[in-house]
């Protein structure tokens, strides 16, 4: 049991729940300075306290004492020369943040129009989908027989297991993300 982890669970969800010590301690029965000392990692609860305060944030204690797997680790990833998949000189460059994460195994990517241009995708696997968040611009996304303009701050999704392309021929020059799920 990680009694860091703890602390700053209960601290996290008492903030975004905008919840003062005060309300939490009336709805767990557990003393405001003892949640006050439990978040500041000042002592260390016991399971009858913990399973109170689990109650009263609606959560499993399970949850509130274990971490789930990887929770700890921190990875800071920004685009670089080192992960551009993209074809050298094109007017569209794209970097593979990460590959194959998450329970739902999916690839993110960060991806802009150096000039206007088009670039095509083979068809994904089975089920895979994308998902698309245009930042800034236009772009054209062509999919099959459809052409789905997408403009700054929208977002689109569709059927990645066909070929597909962005096309930015007009407008400001794209720059989004997309991420491409691989559904079973």
């Amino acid at each position: 049991m990680s009694f860091e982890y703890i602390s700053a669970f209960i601290k996290s969800y008492r903030l975004a729940n905008g919840e003062s010590l005060q309300s939490l301690a009336d709805r767990s029965g557990v003393s405001r300075s003892m949640i006050s000392q439990i978040e500041g990692g000042q002592t260390s609860p016991t399971i009858v306290v913990l399973a109170k305060l689990a109650t009263a944030m609606n959560v499993r204690l399970g949850d509130l004492v274990e971490p789930p797997r990887g929770s700890q680790d921190v990875q800071v990833v920004e685009p670089s020369e080192d992960n551009i998949i993209s074809k050298r000189g094109s007017a569209f460059v794209c970097h593979q943040l990460m590959a194959r994460v998450g329970q739902v195994p999916t690839d993110f990517y960060h991806f802009y129009f150096r000039k206007y241009g088009k670039t095509a995708f083979s068809a994904n696997v089975p089920k895979s989908v994308k998902y698309l968040w245009l930042e800034q611009g236009q772009l054209n996304i062509c999919v099959a027989n459809k052409v789905i303009m997408v403009k700054a701050s929208q977002m689109v999704t569709f059927n990645a297991s066909m070929p597909h392309r962005f096309e930015n021929r007009s407008g400001g020059l794209a720059k989004g993300v997309f991420i491409v799920s691989y559904l079973n």
